[in-house]
């Protein structure tokens, strides 16, 4: 054992020992005060980095969940307007019904209906300028894609949220054709006896029965084509000799066949349909692209209708057309002012949804061009009960109102139920494993925290005990002095 005055090497390591314990004892006191096990980035460098990326996603969560909550009241307050849309055109077809009973109503009737049409109309007309949320309107256009003909024939049926804005030629290579029958007589119709035709629908597979009589000519057989035409879709027209019955719609769902139950005679004693089958035909689906910014895309044809294909800008883009084959066709000019909602916690991370135009003049359209002109009224807004006649086509530009208010309804409902909806439980579930997983890294485990500040505090009491003990050793060498 040695003594020394200049250097007391126990008091120094007691001193080293005690600063080292107070120094846990202080973060442990720390962690416990505040709650986290990383207050520095001291404490642990890897985990604060983690943990703070966590916390960015964190709070991208929260903000993606209020996001899509304030999504879903949007919508809902669209498809709220939309559901009285849907009770006022359900009434203006009761009226329109009431007006086609010709035999029963007079003109005093007739105009009352009309005035309670011009009062619906009127009505839909507020509710697709005045629906908004906040300051947004939702069903006046302003949130949706719209398109113009800008040249040409064509008609523009639609377009979505995923139709990018700009300019689109149409270009047809294949027309679309309707189904047609002729008969095969070379002179004059007249039966000479009783004759039943078959209409077979060959794409539904429905069949319907025409009884034709002896002494029947063919305008006869064209008016009991006719009366079904409602149920088989065929309309049936004639010069005297040729009898020929066309589809209604176009297409290559427009697939019909005619037969006889009696053999074949082209003299005119018969209707001229073949018992064999052979007096069939299927109508043919357009067939084109449409070309944006010097590009060429192959377009989807049902009947008379293209339609832009998926991954390409024209996605959603439907232009109707029924004439010949050719290039430059049409020009279309796409708008697609849709709304954008930022639904998750990252760049990029948003979905689109198209408000459609509401308004009298939108709905309704199209059905002059799917029956060739047919109607007399182009959309809802020209509807009139004045006549029969006018109450007839009313009914069917309200049913196509009425097609179109389900569309986008059930589009919307869509859009809620599984791109909303079903992304917020996403959301939610991300968000609470998110949380978990950072509070691993980042609090304070506060049991075994309080065992780490006891344990702290005996250690300091202690190193403190020696500390006192080591300071005292040199007064030993004052004995050896005395």
């Amino acid at each position: 054992m040695s003594f020394r005055t200049n250097h007391n090497i126990s008091a120094i390591n007691a001193k080293r020992i005690l600063s080292r314990n107070d120094f846990e004892m202080s973060r442990s006191l720390e962690r416990l005060s505040s709650g986290l096990k990383i207050n520095t980035a001291g404490d642990d460098p890897a985990g604060l980095v983690i943990s703070e990326n966590m916390r960015a996603q964190i709070t991208g969560l929260n903000q993606a969940i209020e996001n899509s909550e304030l999504a879903v009241t949007m919508v809902q307050t669209a498809e709220g307007a939309l559901t009285e849309v849907h009770a006022l055109l359900n009434s203006m077809r009761e009226l329109a019904l009431h007006a086609a009973n010709e035999g029963a109503v007079s003109s005093a009737d007739l105009a009352a209906d009309q005035a309670e049409i011009e009062n619906a109309l009127s009505t839909l007309t507020q509710i697709a300028e005045n629906t908004q949320y906040a300051t947004k309107k939702l069903l006046n256009g302003t949130g949706g894609t719209t398109g113009t003909i800008i040249t040409g024939d064509a008609e523009f049926m639609g377009a979505n949220e995923l139709t990018e804005s700009g300019e689109y030629t149409v270009d047809v290579v294949t027309p679309a054709e309707k189904a047609t029958i002729s008969n095969g007589a070379t002179a004059s119709v007249m039966l000479t006896t009783d004759e039943m035709l078959t209409v077979v629908n060959n794409t539904t597979g429905m069949t319907v029965t025409v009884d034709l009589a002896a002494g029947d000519n063919a305008q006869t057989v064209v008016d009991k084509i006719n009366y079904y035409s409602d149920i088989t879709g065929l309309v049936a027209t004639t010069d005297g000799t040729d009898i020929t019955a066309t589809s209604a719609e176009y297409g290559a769902s427009q697939d019909y066949t005619i037969y006889s139950d009696l053999a074949f005679a082209a003299d005119g004693s018969m209707s001229g349909f073949q018992s064999d089958g052979t007096s069939t035909d299927t109508g043919v689906d357009i067939a084109g692209t449409f070309t944006y910014d010097g590009t060429t895309y192959q377009a989807n044809g049902v009947g008379a209708v293209l339609t832009g294909r998926s991954f390409s800008p024209a996605n959603g883009l439907r232009v109707y057309y029924s004439g010949i084959a050719g290039a430059d066709i049409a020009t279309v000019q796409v708008s697609n002012q849709s709304l954008t909602f930022q639904l998750g916690a990252n760049s990029g991370q948003t979905a689109n949804v198209s408000m459609a135009d509401m308004s009298t003049r939108r709905l309704g359209t199209g059905l002059d061009a799917r029956f060739d002109g047919a109607n007399q009224f182009k959309s809802l807004a020209e509807i009139s009960l004045l006549s029969s006649e006018k109450a007839s086509d009313a009914i069917a530009i309200i049913d196509k109102a009425i097609e179109d208010v389900n569309g986008v309804r059930g589009d919307l409902g869509a859009f809620q139920g599984n791109t909303l909806e079903s992304g917020l439980s996403n959301l939610r579930i991300a968000q609470e494993n998110l949380v978990a997983a950072e509070s691993v890294i980042r609090d304070t485990d506060m049991a075994a925290e309080v065992a780490s500040f006891t344990r702290g505090q005996i250690l300091v009491q202690s190193a403190s005990a020696m500390l006192s003990h080591a300071n005292a050793t040199p007064n030993i060498v004052l004995q050896l002095l005395g």
